[in-house]
């Protein structure tokens, strides 16, 4: 092989490992089960996060250390609320969506964009028998540093939705290391669970391979 066949090679061997690095992995996970004021679902979890209610305040609140080897680690943390009914204001309020006759579409509405400098971007999910959607913002205020980006999003289910926030899935300089894409892996996890099914308000099982 030439030097620069040689050389090649190297590169695309250290790109394939920083892509997959990168790259959520649902071989293995765990199977969270929760239940709270109105919502009853599950998500496959490869991250060994924590997945807890908080009854006195009606939420649940989901954290893992999502990428550990990055090199300005956050924590990753997604706090659900459950919303019934879910009327189209709330959707608009909470996730800056509307339903058109295209499907779930940014809210153009000036409080749902905000200021051309937050940056704000649809986000399709697509899980088991649901369509939904949310929207990314960029700090606009304080440090520059240490500005994040923060997802909100909606997921309706019948006449109520699962809304939740990430206020941190990556430093605005440094992108690279923005946890958005297995945030949304993880919510496209998401399977509802109807009324006969639903098991204790908080439990989990052994990890299992993803089928």
């Amino acid at each position: 092989m030439t030097r620069i066949g040689v050389l090649v090679g190297v590169v695309l061997f250290m790109a394939c490992n920083l892509a997959c690095a990168t790259q959520p992995i649902f071989g293995q996970f765990t199977e969270r089960e929760v239940a709270f004021d109105g919502c009853r679902f599950k998500l496959k979890d490869p991250y060994n996060g924590t997945l807890d209610v908080t009854e006195s305040r009606k939420l649940a609140n989901y954290a893992a250390d999502i990428n550990p080897k990055a090199r300005h680690p956050f924590e990753t943390w997604i706090q659900f609320s459950c919303e019934n009914p879910a009327m189209p204001k709330t959707l608009s309020e909470l996730a800056g969506i509307m339903m058109t006759g295209g499907g779930w579409e940014l809210d153009p509405s000036p409080e749902s964009v905000g200021p051309k400098e937050a940056h704000t971007i649809f986000r399709a999910l697509h899980g088991k028998a649901w369509d939904a959607g949310g929207v990314t913002q960029d700090d606009i205020n304080g440090d520059e540093e240490r500005r994040t980006r923060v997802f909100a999003f909606c997921i309706p289910h019948r006449n109520l939705a699962l809304c939740g926030v990430v206020r941190h899935v990556g430093y605005l300089e440094h992108l690279n290391e923005s946890t958005l894409p297995q945030v949304i892996q993880l919510l496209q996890s998401i399977e509802f669970i109807d009324d006969a099914q639903v098991a204790p308000a908080n439990s989990s099982t052994a990890p299992s391979p993803n089928h």
